[in-house]
């Protein structure tokens, strides 16, 4: 049975490449377990647990400077809507973690952009910094329950959180610190939730505003009823501002 080694991985996360070790891991662990198991998801959170804390603690080799990584950001016309898939209260730290895991890593170890190529084998780099710390965070914004709203990048950063670099470029993406795979937001959220599209982006339609299964095929996010539940209404709270 595959098993997550902190102290072997204390050791690694020390070299730069160390993410090419852990693409490597997560794709063993994929095959041995099974992509969607029980067994799988307690190894995905040891993981990221380990992860947080060594980013906390600067315990990562990480690149110090690097390409532009935003040069080929459009003006936004384009908000893809995103759910945690988790109980709310994510911490940001956790959430920085997820996403150089399972954005970044995989996209340095195997670059698919022409003039991004040489990225491999390259220290980690976002060019994304918060508090003089570098952030891997894919959203631009997190909601919490209460309605209150967190900003992760700035607008004039690219997030890569959509699996679609074109809609990437062009769009930002607002998470719903919540699981809705099998439940649907509460009215109260979807109203703060279009209150704030419109005092952010009022230039924005809705027709322009999606969910992430939308950018991308095979997810589910932000929700099973997204498409023909929660969307219409939140587009009919939009139309009322």
């Amino acid at each position: 049975m595959i098993e997550f080694e902190e102290n072997l991985w204390r050791r690694r996360v020390q070299k730069p490449t160390w993410y090419l070790d852990y693409v490597q891991f997560i794709n063993q662990a994929k095959t041995e377990l099974g992509e969607k198991t029980d067994e799988l998801d307690n190894l995905n959170k040891q993981v990221r647990h380990f992860f947080e804390e060594a980013l906390l603690q600067d315990k990562i080799c990480l690149a110090s400077e690097g390409p532009d990584l935003d040069k080929e950001r459009l003006p936004v016309n384009t908000i893809v809507i995103h759910h945690t898939s988790a109980k709310p209260g994510y911490t940001l730290s956790y959430l920085n973690a997820t996403h150089m895991l399972n954005i970044y890593a995989p996209y340095f170890a195997h670059p698919t952009i022409d003039g991004e190529k040489d990225l491999k084998g390259k220290a980690l780099w976002s060019g994304h910094f918060k508090d003089g710390k570098p952030v891997f965070w894919g959203y631009h914004w997190l909601m919490r329950m209460d309605g209150t709203f967190e900003r992760l990048l700035e607008d004039n950063q690219l997030g890569w959180h959509a699996g679609n670099w074109e809609i990437n470029r062009r769009s930002v993406g607002i998470c719903l610190d919540n699981n809705y795979d099998k439940q649907d937001p509460a009215d109260d959220i979807l109203q703060k939730l279009a209150a704030h599209i419109k005092a952010h982006y009022p230039n924005i339609g809705s027709q322009n505003i999606i969910g992430h299964r939308e950018a991308r095929q095979g997810t589910v996010c932000p929700g099973a009823h997204f498409l023909d539940g929660w969307k219409p209404v939140l587009q009919d709270h939009l139309a009322k501002l």
